[in-house]
């Protein structure tokens, strides 16, 4: 098999995308396509027209800085650590190879070169030589996923900034229903339909979630969070689940039955705003004192130490792991 590289999609004269136009001036003819062009969405959004639906007044980060460094020795840790900074969060990914740094922010409140200087701080890489890639991010949907003979997947349908890191979530979903949909021979409009319903369901759900980490935050020492903490722009089914827990009143129906349920379940809508500090102004549900809450975050992490005694240290279980689990499980989830 050969890459080939796209440049733009044709149309027959209903619609439909007809053939790929390629490199080199070569053409492939198909009934249907599935559109991986990444944010260009050379089929979805620009062959098709879909109308893109964008999220930047909900969600201000936009752009990306990453910058890996050599993975050190000793202990390796088996989280992502995500961070807030002055003007968004940086990740830091552990692999036995490499620690994967980056910084997700909002270019509207702090340059790229800014930015930069402010993650390699962070990193004692300050006058390093050590290269960082800058990325910028749509953040969005189209309102169609499916549409018509194509199907996007990846970031040709949408992005929502990776706090969550749902991107893999969504092409799973979307490759997973279209799979359903397909085995079903459920092809026509209402199925499409249906299919764009749910996907769209999952990315405003999401949003949502995501928005509560930024909406609820108390931080007031850049216009970032500040900004983040006045912003007005919530979805309906948002400000009815803020005000609704704010009055001590039920929220599992709004979000079992809402499309906001379809991002995050109830427990973990449960765990966002507790754990944002944000309680209902009732003296019956009164928050716990900072003193309790010291109490009760020592006794946890005693737990975790002590059952962490119980398993070995992750870098040595990784390296332990035979080298024929490892080839058995790439032949079983090769194409």
């Amino acid at each position: 098999q050969v890459a080939r590289h796209m440049t733009s999609g044709s149309l027959d004269e209903r619609g439909d995308i007809r053939a790929l136009e390629l490199e080199g001036g070569d053409t492939l003819d198909a009934d249907f396509f599935v559109d991986c062009t990444g944010f260009a969405s050379l089929l979805n959004g620009k062959a098709l027209q879909t109308p893109y639906v964008s999220f930047s007044t909900n969600l201000f980060n936009d752009a990306a800085i990453a910058m890996p460094t050599p993975s050190p020795d000793g202990p390796l840790l088996s989280q992502t650590v995500s961070t807030a900074m002055r003007h968004g969060w940086a990740w830091q990914i552990p692999l036995t190879s490499r620690v994967g740094n980056g910084y997700v922010y909002s270019s509207a409140h702090v340059s790229a070169d800014e930015a930069e200087t402010e993650l390699r701080t962070r990193l004692g890489l300050l006058d390093a030589d050590v290269p960082a890639r800058h990325l910028k991010m749509r953040i969005g949907r189209y309102t169609q996923h499916w549409n018509r003979n194509c199907v996007a997947v990846g970031l040709s349908q949408g992005f929502i900034e990776p706090l969550e890191a749902t991107a893999l979530l969504f092409v799973q979903r979307t490759a997973q229903w279209l799979v359903d949909a397909l085995e079903k021979g459920e092809l026509d409009e209402p199925a499409r339909a249906s299919f764009n319903e749910r996907i769209n369901a999952q990315f405003e759900g999401t949003r949502d979630y995501i928005v509560t980490h930024y909406k609820t935050n108390t931080r007031t020492d850049t216009p970032y969070w500040r900004d983040n903490a006045a912003n007005t722009a919530l979805s309906d089914p948002l400000r009815l689940l803020l005000g609704g827990w704010m009055a001590s009143q039920p929220i599992v129906g709004g979000i079992r039955q809402g499309q906001i349920g379809r991002g995050y379940p109830t427990v973990s809508w449960y765990s966002l705003l507790a754990g944002m500090g944000l309680f209902p102004a009732d003296a019956n549900l009164r928050a716990p004192t900072a003193q309790e809450a010291r109490h009760d975050l020592e006794g946890l992490d005693q737990l975790l130490e002590r059952g962490a005694l119980n398993f070995p240290e992750h870098r040595d279980f990784l390296g332990n792991i035979p080298a024929k689990v490892v080839e058995k499980s790439y032949q079983v989830y090769q194409w």
